[in-house]
């Protein structure tokens, strides 16, 4: 139960902090909007900045979802926390790739989101596994 638990939690993270940082976007979108209606440049850069910005908060996000689930399994088995972060990073992963779906086909862009995600949460698991870890060696 505390497995499926740690599942729903890591997953809510995720979630509410995409859709509190997707809301942010768009108030900073429209006044960057404004902004470019006076200074035409600004709309030659618009795709990089979205991407060069979006991604690495992306990347942490799913890091921290990653640790969040490990942490709530306390579970000190490699796999354990590899198969918990791989659940999360593929169910919030999957959520946002598949409702953006164009009839059916999963873009290049679906799948190196979904790669990130896998990678993010596993990566955040084993940094609480290895965080974990060395405090244990420390009080022995």
């Amino acid at each position: 139960m505390r497995s499926i638990k740690a599942i729903v939690i890591g997953c809510i993270f995720i979630v509410v902090v995409i859709l509190l940082l997707q809301l942010a976007y768009i108030f900073i979108a429209v006044g960057y909007n404004a902004m470019a209606a006076d200074y035409p440049f600004l709309n030659d850069i618009t795709g990089y900045i979205r991407y060069l910005v979006g991604l690495p908060i992306f990347v942490v996000t799913m890091f921290i979802g990653g640790y969040i689930t490990a942490s709530y399994t306390e579970m000190h088995s490699s796999i354990k926390v590899l198969v918990h972060c791989f659940a999360v990073g593929f169910i919030t992963a999957g959520g946002m790739v598949f409702s953006t779906m164009e009839n059916y086909n999963l873009s290049l862009t679906g799948i190196v989101v979904t790669i990130l995600a896998l990678v993010a949460t596993s990566a955040g698991g084993f940094y609480w596994l290895r965080d974990e870890m060395s405090q244990s060696d420390t009080f022995n």
